[in-house]
């Protein structure tokens, strides 16, 4: 591959630091092209979407809210893209649009690397009912996870997604988000995932609650105003943010737009410079 074009779609994307991560990638491997983070509106996704399968780019990325949109607009589903019904990475084959997720196989390799990766029988509690939470559910049923929870403040989300990963992880109760019912459930050790995009305005558990065994994971790595990793790392519990999952899975799409082995190396140095000068 000698030269990529590559979109990153989506809402709020224009802070994002995977350009910096992906373009890092591209010159570490001697690959010309860009990789350029586009604000689409769910309005506008279906023109941009269109634009990609005409070849105007080589790949793209889709963020939020757009990965289950995106999902139902491509002509082949790979992988987990066709069990979790949402999309993060699109590539373009012959006029046909290709839709794969690298979410799932990027947290269970950040979680590995920062060892947080549950142990069978863990009881896993996930925060939100979108895609990121789909691909969380199903990583941590492949780590056998059990019970899984689902606890959204939207009732019916949760149950829907519970009905669609039925197949994949049968055990996930799409339970309502209760602070006080997410502390009981994992009083004796555990894993919560906070898979919500939005900036928390509090903490969403009473951390101090927790078995001293669990493990907390914030998806996001901007926490601001509230930081639930800093907190749970202050009530003595195992804590990481979302910076290394951002990493793998992004490294994990490129190497399925460029065919050769992410430069993992350059793209953490640049992923951690441009989220010190974001800071």
């Amino acid at each position: 591959m000698n030269r990529l074009r590559l979109w990153l779609l989506g809402q709020g994307v224009t802070a994002s630091l995977s350009p910096a991560m992906q373009e890092a990638a591209l010159r570490a491997r001697g690959i010309a092209g860009w990789y350029r983070a586009m604000e689409v509106s769910v309005a506008d996704l279906g023109a941009w979407l269109e634009r990609v399968r005409a070849g105007e780019v080589d790949g793209a990325n889709v963020s939020v809210p757009h990965k289950v949109t995106a999902a139902a607009a491509c002509d082949e589903l790979e992988g987990d893209a066709a069990l979790l019904g949402a999309v993060n990475t699109m590539m373009v084959a012959g006029g046909r649009l290709i839709g794969a997720n690298t979410d799932a196989a990027g947290l269970e390799s950040a979680l590995r690397r920062h060892h947080l990766w549950p142990a069978p029988g863990t009881p896993a509690v996930v925060l939100g009912a979108g895609g990121a939470a789909a691909a969380v559910a199903l990583a941590l049923g492949r780590a056998g996870c059990a019970p899984i929870t689902l606890a959204a403040r939207r009732p019916d989300a949760a149950a829907e997604l519970a009905q669609r990963l039925a197949a994949v992880v049968p055990v996930i109760d799409d339970g309502p988000w209760d602070a006080h019912r997410v502390a009981d459930l994992l009083a004796g050790g555990g894993v919560l995932v906070n898979a919500t995009p939005a900036p928390a305005t509090a903490l969403p558990v009473d951390l101090h609650r927790l078995g001293a065994d669990t493990a907390v994971v914030d998806l996001r790595y901007r926490p601001r105003p509230v930081d639930l990793v800093a907190a749970a790392r202050q009530a003595g519990l195992r804590a990481d943010d979302g910076l290394e999952m951002l990493l793998c899975q992004g490294m994990l799409a490129f190497a399925r737009w460029s065919g050769v082995e992410p430069p993992w190396d350059a793209a953490r140095a640049a992923l951690l410079d441009a989220a010190a000068a974001a800071a």
